[in-house]
């Protein structure tokens, strides 16, 4: 019976949110925790985000509240947040898929020529597709290595 219990919470995601939850609570009782214990600010910040950035990684925290969270934490964004936090966003994007493009090119494959690859992979939206690419541009040989599996860019971004 305590098996099917665990497999329920899993199956409808409940303990995975649960867990992320408290990833996320602990990284906030940490970091507060540091800045009462006198931790200069620079570096708690540098963990915060460095945290932060692995938990949108991992998929425990979509792009839009990393950019929220960062919006609402950084110094210097408090006139105008949301804008901020849209162009966080939209920079992040575009530096994975710059990333991707990049280790294809050290690679010595060239898909950023590919008219069909390049531009929805510039214009994907998916922070985590874009990680996965990432992942798999570092032993792609072909094309479709990099998107195997996935639904296709060309359908994802209406190209």
């Amino acid at each position: 019976m305590g098996g099917s219990e665990a497999e329920s919470g899993q199956a409808d995601g409940s303990e995975d949110t649960d867990d992320s939850e408290d990833e996320l609570f602990n990284l906030f009782r940490f970091t507060t925790t540091c800045l009462a214990l006198g931790i200069p600010k620079e570096k708690v910040a540098g963990e915060f985000r460095h945290s932060l950035e692995d938990f949108r990684q991992r998929g425990v925290l979509p792009l839009e509240e990393l950019a929220q969270l960062r919006a609402s934490t950084d110094a210097g964004t408090k006139e105008h947040p949301a804008q901020w936090a849209a162009g966080f966003a939209a920079g992040y994007l575009a530096a994975w898929a710059a990333a991707i493009l990049r280790v294809l090119d050290i690679r010595g494959l060239d898909f950023g020529q590919d008219k069909h690859l390049f531009r929805p992979l510039n214009l994907c939206t998916d922070a985590d597709l874009l990680t996965r690419f990432l992942d798999r541009a570092v032993t792609a040989t072909h094309a479709a290595d990099l998107v195997a599996g996935e639904p296709s860019l060309l359908e994802r971004d209406g190209s």
